[in-house]
């Protein structure tokens, strides 16, 4: 119902039309329709199988935040959950609505850029790191490399750290339950870096392995010592490999 407010201006509704003040006038509009449009069965599976891979799409991006810091794109949730719903329906015989990426092809989030501003290839070329699982364990090699061919130096960039960063999630809720991260420190002055290997601790059977792939520059500071340079342009981050414990 409308009434007379304080300032003996109409609020409220009266029959169709709806009474506010807005910058000391009073707006009269009709009510807005309610939606009567009905979402068909397949809509609705659909839904199903988008909410799904929201939520994934989530944890997947809490398993990496300790290194990622949040630093992505403004589309790159987006992104990723796009590409979760095509990795969820792909070699997967489940019925729409009940899809589920570790049922489908987790193998097509590969390759996946944090930030698109800046892509992994544009600051580390040439170095591809080959994995393993032995004995449940995660294995890192790392071949030798200049980092003064192989890196792009941002203007100001004093010292890198070259990043592997691994987040084991559980089918069931899709948590991030084992996180653990490699790195080989350098300076742009640097011609040779001898190859490096990695072994991370035991890894739960039957969890999805991430290997995300990274590199974080830092200035000095006589004040603050070494800071890091990456912000929301500058963070050069991939899934690099998606393997099954």
């Amino acid at each position: 119902m409308a009434y007379l407010g304080k300032s003996n201006r109409l609020k409220g509704s009266l029959g169709n039309l709806v009474f506010r003040e807005l910058n000391g006038k009073t707006i009269v509009q009709r009510k807005p329709k309610k939606n009567t449009v009905k979402q068909t069965r397949p809509t609705q599976l659909a839904a199903v199988d988008f909410g799904s891979a929201s939520t994934t799409a989530k944890k997947i991006r809490i398993g990496v935040k300790t290194y990622s810091r949040d630093l992505g794109d403004a589309q790159s949730f987006c992104r990723l959950r796009t590409r979760i719903q095509l990795a969820a329906r792909t070699d997967n015989s489940a019925p729409s609505g009940a899809r589920k990426l570790w049922e489908g092809n987790p193998a097509l989030l590969e390759g996946f850029e944090y930030n698109l501003h800046s892509p992994y290839e544009r600051y580390v070329q040439g170095i591809a790191p080959e994995l393993s699982l032995v004995n449940q364990q995660l294995q890192v090699s790392v071949e030798a490399f200049s980092p003064k061919q192989a890196l792009t130096w941002p203007k100001g960039a004093s010292k890198a750290k070259l990043c592997f960063w691994m987040a084991v999630h559980r089918p069931e809720d899709d948590l991030s339950i084992q996180e653990a991260l490699f790195s080989v420190e350098v300076t742009p002055d640097q011609d040779f870096i001898a190859e490096s290997h990695f072994t991370s601790e035991a890894i739960p059977e039957n969890c999805w392995v991430f290997l995300w792939t990274g590199i974080v520059y830092y200035s000095y500071n006589a004040v603050f010592d070494w800071e890091s340079m990456n912000h929301k342009k500058l963070q050069p981050l991939r899934l690099w490999k998606v393997l099954q414990a």
